[in-house]
Order: structure tokens, then C-alpha cells, then sequence
């Protein structure tokens, strides 16, 4: 069966950027597919080494996103079409306006629901055009339970085309081989965009308390976001008191040494698509406090090792970290055949699209 993939994130950090080349590996495992693929040339060297043999064309796509999301929305379905793709998935946003069968990967409605935390462009173009590409897909993937009652609060007629399948424990963070973050002993670990729903200040405003109590140092692996300056000035004042650590950009070597060291991980979002790093912490044995963000408890699945407190409460957040013990590393962490998989997630999407494509 072939496919056409928009994988315009492949290169990007990030959640998004990480389902996308995850569902990309996943797919070319899955041995059932070929490939179609559109992304920007930087990407290329992702997509081919992730693709493998399953790969049978790269079109490439604008490097600029807007003029990447008119290419997506206006030019790309005609290209598609001309490759003889069976179903067209798109995983971010956007979908093609094209007669061809069309998939669309909802990781949230933040960008409707929250438009603003959003830089002004996004704010004022994406909403719409990501609404009518809801409207236009045949089949929305949902990535959790709570992403699709967010999205059927929107609009209550797409129950019918909307399905769950979950995403999974990265793959690339257990092949990588874990990589030392010096200078750090005992730590507590919060890894995402510095931005507002993050909720990075509930952390923040009690850190010192924590730190002068006996508790763990803080390290905030993620980039600055829209909205995040405020956030990240007073993350960077906990740096120049030596009670906080904030690198802003890591590999997997580093994030994996990071999962498997860390005392515990940090979750205080205010709202989550799915909340990849809870999986991602869970899969390496470490405990996590997380917020009580319904698909934060969703992907915790009532898991022991995982307390969620209120994402306002502070005072309960600086008990919890206090309370918790230093870690014992373990040498060698397996993923836990009970978790999240991508090989999952890839067989599961595969065979959306088989039905999908014997019904249109």
C-alpha cells in the first residue's frame, strides 16, 4: 500500500517533531507500506534514514511555515496524486484539499483553545485552516482519550471519524546510549517547552524551599517558547543560585541519562495532548509527580510510581518533591512490553488506513 506522509516536523525538536519521526520508523518496520514522503530538503537525511527501502519519493516542501502550510493545504494533493498514493497522513495540523482519502494526527486543540500563547502569525492563520482540515479529513487520530473529548467538544460530528491510538515509548531514546550531563548529582527532572501551559512557575516559586529543605537540584531540559520569557527569566535567576539547571536543547544520549538518573520527573502542565514524557519516564523506571491533566492520568494508566497533585497547588508540589528518595540507577533499562509502543501505534495506524481505503 502506499502512502503519503507530510512529515514537515521531521526535523523539528519537540512532540510533535518526535511522533513524526517515530511514526515515520514505525511505518517502514511495519513492512506493509511504501513510502511517499513530504518534508523540507533539510529533512531529507532524517527521512531517508528513517524510512529505509520503504521510501519511494521525497517532494519536497517550503522550509517557511506558512508558505510550508499553503504548499500542504494547496500544491501538495496534486503531487500525491500523481505518486498514486493510496492515503495521504498528515501529522501536523494540516491536511491536503484533495479527492485522495486523508488522515490527520490530532495531538491537541491547543492551537485553538489557547491560540493565545501563540506567536501572531500562528495565532491569526492557524486556528481556521486547522479547523477545515478537521472538517476535511476522512480520519482524525487522536493521540489520547482526552484529545479526542477535547476535540469533540469543538465539534461533536466528528465522533464518527475520530479513533485513539495512543503513541509510544521512544524507540530512539532506548537505542541511544545514555550520555553524562556533568556536574550533576541529585535531581528532579522537568523536560518540555518552556511556555506558559507548561506550568514551569508552580516549580519554580518553590524551588529555593525545596532546595534549603534537603530536596534535589532542578533540571529543565527544553526550549524557550512563545510566551515563556517571564518563565525563563526567573528560571534563569534559580541558575545563577545554583539551585536549578536549564539546558535548552539535548540529544537522546543526554535526555535517556537524564530519565534513568533523575530522582524524580516533573509533570505540572496545565494541559497535555498526551504527555510523551511521563511515558517516556515510566518506560525508565523513574518516579513521576504529574498534574492532574486528564490525559496525564490517562497515560499514567493508575501506575503506582506516579502521584498527580492539582497544577495549582504549590505547596502540595514542594511536599511531593521533598518527600520523594534519591534515586538507585539502575545499569540497564528494557522497555516494558505493558507500555506505550510505536510498533503499536504504526500497525494500528496501517491498518486505519487499510479500512479507510476500501470504504472511500
Amino acid at each position: 500500500m502506499r502512502i503519503g506522509l507530510i512529515a514537515d516536523a521531521v526535523d523539528e525538536p519537540g512532540g510533535i517533531g518526535r511522533y513524526t519521526r517515530e511514526l515515520l520508523a514505525g511505518l517502514a518496520r511495519t513492512g506493509d507500506v511504501s513510502l511517499v514522503v513530504c518534508s523540507p530538503n533539510a529533512g531529507l537525511s532524517t527521512v531517508a534514514r528513517l524510512a529505509g527501502d520503504r521510501l519511494d519519493a521525497h517532494l519536497p516542501m517550503p522550509e517557511d511555515s506558512v508558505a510550508g502550510g499553503l504548499w500542504v493545504r494547496h500544491l501538495s494533493g496534486r503531487q500525491l496524486a500523481s505518486q498514486k498514493v493510496a492515503v495521504v497522513h498528515a501529522t501536523k495540523h494540516l491536511v491536503p484539499r484533495t479527492p485522495l482519502p486523508t488522515v490527520l494526527t490530532v495531538h491537541d486543540v491547543l492551537t485553538i483553545t489557547r491560540r493565545r500563547e501563540n506567536p501572531i502569525l500562528k495565532r491569526i492563520l492557524l486556528p481556521r485552516q486547522y479547523m477545515r482540515s478537521m472538517h476535511g479529513a476522512d480520519l482524525l487520530v487522536a493521540v489520547s482519550g482526552a484529545t479526542r473529548d477535547r476535540l469533540l467538544a469543538l465539534e461533536q460530528t466528528w465522533a464518527s471519524k475520530t479513533t485513539v491510538i495512543p503513541e509510544g515509548a521512544s524507540r530512539a531514546l532506548f537505542e541511544a546510549s545514555p550520555i553524562e550531563i556533568p556536574n550533576l548529582g541529585d535531581f528532579a527532572l522537568a523536560v518540555g517547552d518552556v511556555i506558559p501551559r507548561k506550568n514551569l512557575n508552580v516549580l519554580i516559586d518553590v524551588w529555593p524551599e525545596v532546595v534549603e529543605r534537603g530536596g534535589p537540584h532542578l533540571l529543565v531540559i527544553g526550549a524557550l517558547g512563545p510566551r515563556g520569557n517571564d518563565i525563563g527569566a526567573a528560571l534563569e535567576d534559580l541558575e545563577e543560585r545554583h539551585l536549578a539547571t536549564w539546558i535548552r536543547g539535548t540529544d537522546d544520549g543526554r535526555l535517556r541519562w537524564s530519565y534513568e538518573h533523575a530522582r524524580v520527573v516533573l509533570l505540572p502542565s496545565f494541559e497535555e495532548g498526551f504527555g510523551l514524557p511521563l511515558v517516556e519516564a515510566r518506560a525508565f523506571g523513574a518516579a513521576v509527580i504529574a498534574s492532574t491533566d486528564r490525559a496525564l492520568v490517562e497515560v499514567a494508566g493508575g501506575d503506582l510510581n506516579v502521584i498527580h497533585i492539582s497544577p495549582s497547588d504549590r505547596n502540595a508540589w514542594r511536599d511531593a518533591v521533598i518527600a520523594t528518595s534519591p534515586r538507585v540507577h539502575s545499569a540497564i533499562v528494557e522497555p516494558s512490553p505493558d507500555l506505550y509502543s510505536w510498533d503499536r501505534h504504526a500497525a494500528t495506524v496501517v491498518q486505519a488506513y487499510r479500512d479507510l481505503a476500501s470504504i472511500l
